[in-house]
């Protein structure tokens, strides 16, 4: 039986493998130890002079990547806006880069065609869905750790057959990391399913080696989840994923103000909400919290960003109801929502 719902993955004994492994997705791909490493590694192998990143966005990487030596250029793009309007405004430069979002898998297939420079597109939040698999961009990044139940992980992939930069080699610390992690996980396991073990065991532990990727240097994935990448069934996981958000979505969906996705062959990243208000958000999150539910804000935004990007970040709510979680423990997690609500 579930105790809680949310924040860091725990440790999921892979399935029999029926569908396709991350390798078998992504046949030609470099592995990193997360996806902010695969952008700097080619980044500094292309020797662009600056990339432009959305406005939304997770500032703690883009404070990484600057310090990374990554020069960052500001562009107006958010969940719901049309990218492509606001990419033709940018006056792009020689030795300029450009990265598009796919949020929350809520978006569909983007050309690239008409963008004058190099593209990388993050496709952290949908893996298998209809833009990642029919990309037409130079370059792909993805933290797999942000979204599959693994203690590390970022891939970098070319649609168009780009060389990629030079293997990354692997790292002590980064080994001692991920092993760190990996049993982390696997007390929490432990700690879910009823055994006596200390929430703090596991909970400090994942905090503190959650802060080494912020300046971790580039570092091949670890040989354990590279391991269990090759037995993890993606095609399952993601399926599950769907089965579990349309779940919520049929039961809850007319009480929020939900960010839907653009078309069905879109995999939302989790219960994506919107609520009236930033201190409305501030106490239904509490009320989950105080259940045993752990949503997450994706993501918290400087005070000098544009009107929308502050107000979504503001308002939104991501509750998790991925691949961990059986169709039983929705209904658990859909009755605390309720009662929260």
């Amino acid at each position: 039986m579930m105790k809680e719902f949310g924040s860091d993955f725990h440790y999921i004994e892979p399935c029999p493998l029926k569908g396709r492994t991350v390798r078998d997705c992504f046949p030609s791909a470099q592995y990193y130890a997360d996806g902010r490493q695969a952008l700097v590694a080619v980044y500094k192998h292309q020797g662009w002079s600056r990339l432009w990143v959305p406005e939304y966005f997770c500032y703690d990487v883009l404070d990484s990547l600057i310090a990374d030596g990554v020069v960052i250029e500001y562009y107006n793009d958010y969940p719901g806006a049309d990218d492509a309007d606001s990419i033709k405004t940018i006056p792009f430069a020689d030795g300029d880069a450009l990265l598009r979002v796919n949020y929350f898998g809520l978006r569909g297939h983007r050309s690239n065609s008409e963008v004058p420079v190099p593209v990388v597109e993050d496709h952290t939040h949908d893996l298998t869905g209809e833009w990642a698999a029919n990309s037409d961009a130079d370059w792909c990044i993805a933290s797999l750790r942000k979204t599959l139940p693994i203690a590390e992980g970022g891939v970098l992939w070319s649609p168009l057959g780009h060389s990629l930069p030079p293997n990354p080699v692997d790292g002590d610390d980064n080994l001692l990391i991920a092993r760190r992690r990996w049993e982390a996980m696997k007390l929490k396991s432990s700690y879910l399913s009823g055994c006596a073990v200390e929430k703090a065991l596991f909970r400090e532990e994942l905090m503190d080696t959650e802060a080494f990727f912020d300046s971790a240097p580039v570092s091949s994935i670890d040989g354990l989840t590279a391991d269990y990448l090759d037995r993890f069934d993606v095609d399952d996981w993601y399926i599950s994923k769907r089965r579990n958000w349309m779940e919520m979505r049929t039961s809850l969906g007319g009480r929020f103000e939900l960010l839907e996705p653009e078309n069905h062959n879109c995999n939302p990243l989790s219960f994506t909400i919107l609520c009236e208000s930033a201190d409305y958000r501030e106490e239904f999150r509490k009320r989950l919290i105080d259940s045993s539910v752990y949503p997450a804000v994706l993501w918290h935004v400087p005070v000098n960003v544009s009107s929308p990007v502050m107000d979504i970040s503001s308002r939104m709510l991501s509750i998790h109801c991925d691949g961990r979680y059986s169709l039983e423990e929705i209904e658990q997690m859909k009755t605390i929502i309720e009662s929260a609500f």
